[in-house]
């Protein structure tokens, strides 16, 4: 279905700027479907799905730095493929130093989690010393020495358990309910995770890194600025900031004039200034 190209284009981001996201909801079942002609089947089906939603839940919840493309490779079995894509993006010679450490640091965070059907602490521990040998950027090797951290505790464990065995305890264990915000339908599932969990400044981070990278077409690039705007704009943004989205939605506009981005970021824009009058009248 999708054509060989570098990570940032194949998968349209890094950060869920249209990148095969998965958003948890749509992973969870339906309503009742009525008989089948195998009512178990039936059955059968909507487990799958329901251990797809559980998986990404318990794998995010262990592993909050994973992007959403790494959360719907574990929970559907397609880890080597996500692998292959972190490569692509990894041996791109466009793609900034960052965005390359990045997708090294993903696949680490795709073998060591213990969700994972795939998962091989040795590789993981092989990506994530390349991604601090190669590309040393701080604050990303704190985290790499936490992950690592982590890996060989794990080697004092007596009791080994596979990944099913771990989602059939996780799924035992009483849970809070996840926070969930309302959020603009144009906001991607990073986005939105990134304001009900408190991380809007890293995200920030990452989108911007996006926005830089050569390796960026010029739609990934106001994609980016769009979702800080969006961030900026919602109102259960505890740094939120009307103007600022303003700044950033004008700036697509004359970044990006062509771009399909420009015409929503205009919408965006006329809505805040509107607003604004409003409040000043």
């Amino acid at each position: 279905m999708l054509r060989k190209a570098p990570l940032l284009k194949k998968a349209a981001s890094l950060l869920g700027i249209g990148l095969l996201t998965v958003s948890l909801q749509a992973c969870l079942p339906g309503p009742g479907t009525g008989l089948t002609v195998a009512g178990l089947g039936g059955h059968k089906l909507a487990m799958n799905k329901e251990n797809i939603a559980m998986r990404a839940h318990a794998a995010l919840h262990e592993e909050s730095d994973l992007l959403t493309f790494s959360v719907e490779a574990i929970s559907k079995d397609k880890t080597e493929k996500a692998v292959e894509t972190y490569l692509e993006g990894y041996n791109n010679p466009k793609n900034s130093d960052p965005i390359r450490a990045i997708a090294l640091y993903q696949i680490g965070l795709l073998y060591m989690n213990h969700y994972n059907r795939a998962r091989d602490d040795e590789k993981a521990v092989t990506y994530l010393k390349k991604a601090k040998d190669e590309f040393n950027i701080e604050p990303l090797n704190k985290r790499i020495d936490d992950r690592l951290a982590k890996i060989e505790q794990r080697k004092s464990n007596v009791v080994i358990l596979s990944a099913d065995q771990h989602l059939m305890n996780w799924k035992k264990q009483p849970k809070l309910p996840p926070k969930v915000i309302p959020h603009d339908d144009e906001m991607k599932d990073f986005t939105a995770r990134a304001i009900s969990t408190d991380r809007v400044q890293e995200a920030i981070l990452l989108y911007t890194l996006m926005y830089e990278n050569k390796g960026s077409t010029n739609e990934l690039k106001a994609g980016s600025l769009y979702q800080i705007g969006l961030m900026y704009m919602s109102p259960y943004n505890a740094q939120g900031s009307e103007e600022k989205a303003l700044e950033y939605f004008v700036r697509i506009q004359r970044e990006f004039p062509e771009s399909q981005t420009a015409k929503q970021a205009n919408l965006k824009a006329g809505y805040l200034i509107n607003k604004q009058k409003i409040i000043l009248d």
